[in-house]
């Protein structure tokens, strides 16, 4: 599987930044899960994967509350049912192991991901560029 390709960017520097660590976390999630030895590094690349996965909901969330986000609850509920996919995977990995949680999943969620942004990250820039006050005092984010 490889990293990120093309540009499904909203042009929010440090949330595509997030973006493409997310895309490289879960490449690299396919890759040790195909090719690691130990399950201690597969472990470790998960817990990163859900913790930065939780980490860049939050900001995001934050961005759609502070703007009034029209599509603020489903987007969110999106968002929970990712974080409790993530965090079921990583637990049917803990007790099963590497049987328990196909490459094909993992290919899937990254897919996934990259179909969201181009789709459903596109209408929160929409909206933001739609309100006459200029969001970058909403948060601290620099726009290219």
């Amino acid at each position: 599987m490889t990293a990120w390709q093309g540009s499904p960017d909203i042009n929010i520097r440090d949330i595509d930044g997030q973006h493409r660590m997310l895309v490289t976390l879960m490449t690299d999630l396919h890759d040790v899960m195909k090719y690691a030895r130990g399950t201690d590094t597969i472990c470790e690349v998960f817990d990163e994967v859900v913790e930065y996965t939780n980490y860049h909901f939050t900001v995001e969330e934050r961005l759609m509350r502070d703007s009034r986000f029209p599509g603020y609850l489903l987007h969110k509920a999106v968002h929970d049912d990712v974080r409790r996919r993530l965090v079921d995977l990583r637990e049917q990995f803990e007790k099963g192991g590497r049987g328990a949680v196909s490459t094909a999943t993992l290919q899937f969620l990254r897919d996934w991901l990259i179909s969201h942004i181009a789709a459903e990250d596109q209408a929160i820039v929409r909206h933001l560029n739609g309100q006459t006050v200029g969001f970058s005092s909403l948060v601290s984010m620099s726009i290219h």
